[in-house]
């Protein structure tokens, strides 16, 4: 559709005198002349877009110029009776794209000796900078009286254009300063080096360090006869007497230069309080040993920092078992614990969802199993908010009327996809509950085996090998299993030849793990079918526990302690000292296998260092690939005899501990 007003005609006669003005004072716009004058079909083709572009500059240019020229009763329609601001204001909207379309620009199109040299003046006079912030109403009438030629419009549109530009990089300039800025501030180290930056790598200084001793079992089983128990508790001060200011268990001193031996194991928090900024380190164990009753049984844990989050993997809540989850927090504050547990077919429920408040300096136990869950296969995960605690699991376990075995678990490394459990001893088959017995036919019901808990949201595929003397083998059945998500699964090591092992377990997704060992004897009751025996869990070691870490190797009269040292790695040596200096060793661990170290009898503990490991503050940070662990046996007598069984595993040297907590990465 196609309107005609009178108005547009005159605006039309208005925009043709305009164009002859500029034709008359501007080389460079014949083909606007060309545009009004002839048919745009007649035009030279190599000229069409450069002509469009022009043509569309110069109507914009006519038409505010017009809309100033045209007074208010012009007789135009009330479409074109708008406010002259807003006329103008598009029309200068409309060639500012035009000219930033157009890649000839003009100071292109006008010769270089006119518009090249008024750029150049425009640019750097400020007097030409001030009339081209003059009032508008100025500007149009020179515009209109012919007195300011169009190259210069065009030009004073390039310097607002310039100028626009111009706080735009600015801007952006000033944006990325800050930006990098902040990056600076976030990443950048000083040139120079602070005495307060170089201390950030080392320990923290005067903080003390706490540990957490485990409680005794305590006949969760309602065992009507639990027989008698002998307990024992030792603190070895690791740091020497100068570098331990005060030291407390329980609440009562103890003294920082000489072992603590308590014949109780009630639990306790172990605080160390250290001198001239160092950190205080400790060695404590808590073993516990019951020969008859309901709860015979070997229990050996180590005392143990506390951590937000840990995994223990072992246990069972099926008839006849008991699993207490035993949750002390050492701070000052009370915290919050949330317990995961997962089970044969995937998690379990608890209750009040698994959530548990634990007081300050204080205690809380959960008690596992639930109304209608019996599962013989479990682990468990604590996240704790609000502090950091530490978790034991405290198992009591029955056949019937036959004792089953006991056990304190501490917890091991998280899930991971690659994992070493050391302190694994394999003996006959006929004691340790792999085949019935000869004469009566009774049966164990436990038996050697690896536990793999895969607590992610995709099935894990995983193989087990065993990590020997003679170099690693893998375990035969137990390539590519596939455990399901959320769910607990045991490989068994019925075959497994007599002997000390390390258990390397790989998966293609991070997994927890830990191995059951058993040790069996006669049956008992008479008549009853069923085997006495113990049970250990082995948890997988801690990152790092055997390149700098200690390890406690109980030496009661009735214990039997043996260090074990498995190597997943490369080709390492590993050395073994006392705490006070007096011995040391050095032992080489080939890569793939497992050797067991003669340590001296009037050795309570040992350290652990591994050389090429160090970091500059002397402690090891790369995990070798080493594990740790000390295997203790004791012997029962009387009508329950036969042998006892537990384990210990090395725990991480406090200092890497601490240095880990403030090192910024």
């Amino acid at each position: 559709m196609t309107r005609t007003h009178d108005g547009d005609a005159a605006s039309h006669s208005e925009r043709d005198a305009e164009n002859d003005s500029h034709t008359d004072t501007q080389p460079g716009t014949e083909s606007h002349t060309e545009q009004h004058g002839s048919d745009t079909s007649e035009r030279p083709e190599t000229t069409a877009e450069t002509d469009q572009a022009d043509g569309a500059l110069t109507a914009a240019e006519e038409a505010g110029e017009a809309g100033e020229e045209r007074p208010a009763d012009s007789g135009s329609e009330p479409c074109e009776d708008s406010s002259e601001a807003t006329d103008s204001a598009d029309a200068a909207d409309t060639a500012d794209a035009v000219d930033a379309a157009d890649p000839v620009d003009s100071d292109s199109e006008e010769p270089a000796d006119s518009t090249g040299t008024d750029d150049a003046v425009e640019i750097d006079d400020p007097a030409d900078a001030a009339d081209d912030a003059e009032a508008p109403g100025r500007s149009r009438s020179d515009a209109s009286s012919g007195e300011r030629p169009a190259g210069s419009r065009r030009h004073r549109r390039s310097v607002g254009q310039m100028i626009i530009r111009g706080v735009g990089i600015l801007t952006s300039i000033a944006l990325a300063g800050a930006v990098g800025g902040l990056t600076w501030w976030g990443n950048a180290a000083p040139t120079a080096p602070t005495p307060q930056l170089e201390a950030l790598s080392l320990a923290e200084p005067g903080a003390s360090t706490t540990y957490v001793c485990p409680h005794a079992p305590t006949n969760t089983l309602r065992g009507t006869d639990v027989g008698a128990m002998e307990s024992t508790t030792t603190l070895i001060p690791a740091s020497g007497a100068e570098a331990i200011q005060s030291a407390t268990y329980a609440g009562q001193a103890v003294p920082t230069d000489a072992t603590t031996s308590l014949s109780t194991a009630e639990g306790g928090i172990l605080s160390l309080v250290p001198a001239d900024g160092q950190v205080a380190n400790a060695v404590g164990s808590v073993t516990t040993l019951t020969q008859s009753g309901d709860l015979r049984g070997l229990t050996a844990a180590p005392c143990a920092q506390p951590a937000a989050m840990s995994w223990i993997v072992g246990g069972s809540i099926a008839a006849g078992s008991s699993a207490e989850l035993r949750l002390t927090n050492p701070g000052t504050t009370p915290a919050t614990a949330k317990v995961t547990l997962y089970g044969s077919i995937g998690l379990l429920s608890l209750p009040s969802n698994g959530e548990v408040t634990i007081p300050a300096g204080g205690s809380s136990s959960l008690t596992l199993e639930t109304k209608g869950s019996q599962d013989p296969r479990i682990a468990v995960s604590i996240e704790a908010d609000g502090g950091s605690v530490v978790p034991t699991l405290v198992t009591e376990s029955l056949d019937g009327e036959t004792p089953a075995g006991t056990d304190v678990i501490t917890p091991g490394a998280a899930p991971a996809t690659d994992l070493v459990v050391p302190g694994v001893e394999i003996v006959e088959p006929a004691s340790q509950g792999e085949v019935p017995d000869a004469t009566t036919g009774a049966d164990s019901s436990d038996s050697p085996a690896v536990r793999i808990v895969n607590p992610g949201q995709a099935p894990a595929t995983v193989s087990v090998t065993m990590l020997t003397k003679d170099g690693a083998r893998p375990l035969a059945g137990a390539q590519s299993v596939t455990v399901d998500a959320g769910s607990v699964f045991d490989i068994s090591l019925a075959g497994v030849p007599a002997g000390t092992y390390g258990v390397q377990v790989t998966s293609s997704a991070p997994v927890g793990a830990a191995v059951r060992m058993v040790r069996s004897a006669a049956e008992y009751p008479e008549r009853s079918q069923a085997l006495i025996h113990d049970q250990a869990w082995a948890q997988a070691a801690l990152p790092g526990a055997a390149d700098s870490g200690l390890l406690a190797v109980p030496r009661l009269s009735s214990l039997t302690s043996a260090v074990t040292v498995a190597n997943s790695g490369n080709d390492a040596t590993v050395t073994l000292s006392s705490l006070d200096g007096s011995w040391s060793q050095d032992v080489a661990v080939a890569k793939g296998s497992a050797v067991a170290v003669e340590v001296p009898a009037e050795v309570a503990a040992v350290r652990l260092s591994t050389g090429g490991q160090e970091g500059s503050s002397g402690a090891s940070r790369t995990p070798s690939g080493l594990a740790a662990a000390t295997i203790v046996t004791a012997q029962a007598g009387g009508n329950m005899a036969g042998t006892l069984i537990s384990t210990i595993p090395a725990q991480p040297d406090a200092a890497v501990q601490a240095q880990r907590r403030i090192l910024l990465g």
